[in-house]
């Protein structure tokens, strides 16, 4: 079992990376990744935090034995940038984190993955309810496309239920990339993924996990 999107005391999350990697521990996860969120968040990492808090993870590692990637969620910006520290991460979502119109919201996906493809793993909580911002059949079909072409990975994502299903239901059959995560802020929901491989087991059956 693997969950690879967890927040920890470094942003906004309520425990420590030992905590976290004690309950993945005890609840059987072999992989998990600290993805703490980025410089635009106010609670974000900077370079300093991250150096720390790999002196933590590597602390963890080896008093619980399992597989601790050191990763990064950052915000998709307005011209489809991102702000991302200077630090060797092992992974990256890339989300939107703003209520947008419906095109502001694409044309910031579409111009991250075209941009930032050879810098972001994965592209976190796509439509999701907490940032509804509108849906177009078409430029989803878009966005499929671009996730195989860019090889960015599609993020499924059980705190927002995200993708939804009528978006998953055109993956299928499709050869893309998926990561899975809890997106937890709190050690309750640390391995809390469940959903994630419903969803998996029934449309993206063609798919690889990122790792």
């Amino acid at each position: 079992m693997i969950d690879l999107h967890i927040h920890s005391q470094y942003s906004d999350g309520s425990a420590s990376v030992d905590e976290i990697a004690k309950m993945a521990k005890e609840r059987g996860l072999k992989v998990i990744a600290i993805v703490d969120h980025s410089l635009e968040h106010r609670k974000g990492v900077n370079e300093g935090k991250l150096k720390r808090r790999q002196m933590e993870i590597e602390k963890a590692k080896d008093v619980y034995g399992i597989e601790i990637l050191s990763g990064i969620e950052c915000g998709i910006l307005p011209g489809g940038e991102i702000a991302i520290p200077k630090f060797n991460f092992d992974l990256v979502i890339a989300s939107i984190h703003e209520v947008l119109d419906t095109e502001e919201y694409y044309r910031r996906i579409k111009g991250c993955l075209k941009m930032n493809c050879d810098k972001i793993d994965v592209l976190g909580h796509l439509h999701s309810d907490m940032f509804h911002c509108g849906r177009d059949y078409n430029q989803d079909l878009e966005i499929v496309d671009m996730l195989i072409e860019n090889d960015v990975a599609l993020e499924i994502n059980s705190l927002h239920h995200a993708p939804p299903i009528d978006f998953l239901e055109i993956c299928t059959g499709r050869s893309l990339k998926f990561s899975v995560g809890s997106d937890a802020h709190t050690l309750s929901r640390v391995g809390d993924v469940k959903w994630c491989f419903k969803m998996v087991g029934r449309f993206l059956k063609k798919g690889k996990l990122i790792i």
